[in-house]
């Protein structure tokens, strides 16, 4: 695309310095602000060169090329007349190419218009891209930051509702077992109960079975005295089985095992005492056994 440089230096030499010297400095201007501040001083110097020709001044539709006209000017020795024509002649070319210029530079200053615009266009467009690519990475980051939220949010209910069935099982467990070992010492307790009410209860007819044959043994001999040994064995079993009879209940292990030696105790208790009053009146029953058979 031309540029204003270009079309500058494609005129001629004279034009140049002209428009050089009028331009002024353009240090921190755009393209845009050179190109017209060219226009404006070109325009300017035509008005300028139109304004020195003579009214009704009409100027040739051939021009002179830049080189040709460099060269022209007045020589040494020409009339006043010849010389003043040749000065209306170079002010007139002077303004046909800075008016040729300054159209020029209007297309160029358009085009670059217009490229500022599309370019503008593009850089907004493109600005409009990077928003919207942000803002939708944006929303993705966001979306994605509540979906983490919202899963460590049900792993977090998840765990603590596990951590609860889990304690609530360990107090369901921990709740069976106590009710299973509460269970388990009443089963115990009871049992104990029950075994020592049956021990007493069959020491209770031990006792009575042992009173009744001692009875039914001092009705067949009425008219004899018992042994001093016989008396001292019975009343040994009598308090025997008396201190027998006394039995301490305790709950648990520890009363199961009493009851046991308890028991263990009476036993042979009456073992004992038994054996001491069969020892006693065996011989009163043998000597009677031997007088029924001896009787005719």
């Amino acid at each position: 695309m031309t540029n204003y440089t270009t079309l500058f230096n494609q005129l001629p030499q004279r034009v140049r310095l002209e428009i050089a010297t009028h331009l002024g400095s353009t240090a921190g201007m755009s393209e845009v602000q050179i190109a017209t501040r060219y226009k404006d001083v070109a325009w300017w110097l035509r008005s300028v060169k139109l304004a020195t020709l003579p009214p009704g001044y009409e100027s040739n539709d051939t021009h002179m090329a830049p080189q040709e006209f460099n060269g022209l000017g007045p020589s040494v020795g020409v009339s006043p007349e010849l010389t003043e024509v040749i000065n209306h002649f170079i002010a007139s070319e002077c303004a046909w190419y800075l008016d040729n210029f300054v159209h020029q530079l209007l297309a160029v200053i358009t085009r670059m218009h217009e490229a500022a615009r599309l370019q503008a266009q593009r850089q907004a467009e493109a600005a409009a891209r990077q928003l919207a690519q942000r803002q939708a990475e944006e929303a993705a980051r966001q979306l994605a930051q509540r979906q983490a939220e919202e899963a460590a949010r049900l792993h977090a209910q998840h765990v603590a509702e596990e951590a609860a069935r889990q304690l609530e099982q360990r107090q369901a467990e921990e709740a069976a077992r106590l009710a299973a070992r509460q269970l388990a010492e009443q089963q115990a307790q009871a049992a104990a109960a029950a075994l020592a009410q049956q021990k007493a209860r069959e020491a209770a007819v031990q006792e009575a079975r042992l009173v009744l044959e001692l009875a039914a043994a001092a009705n067949t001999t009425p008219t004899q005295q018992a042994p001093v040994g016989a008396e001292t064995s019975l009343t040994s079993v009598s308090t025997d089985m008396r201190s027998a009879q006394t039995i301490f209940f305790m709950p648990g292990p520890e009363a199961m095992a009493e009851i046991d030696r308890a028991t263990l105790v009476l036993k042979h208790g009456i073992d004992a005492a038994v054996d001491r009053y069969a020892l006693a009146i065996s011989p009163y029953l043998n000597a009677r056994e031997v007088a029924v058979r001896a009787a005719p």
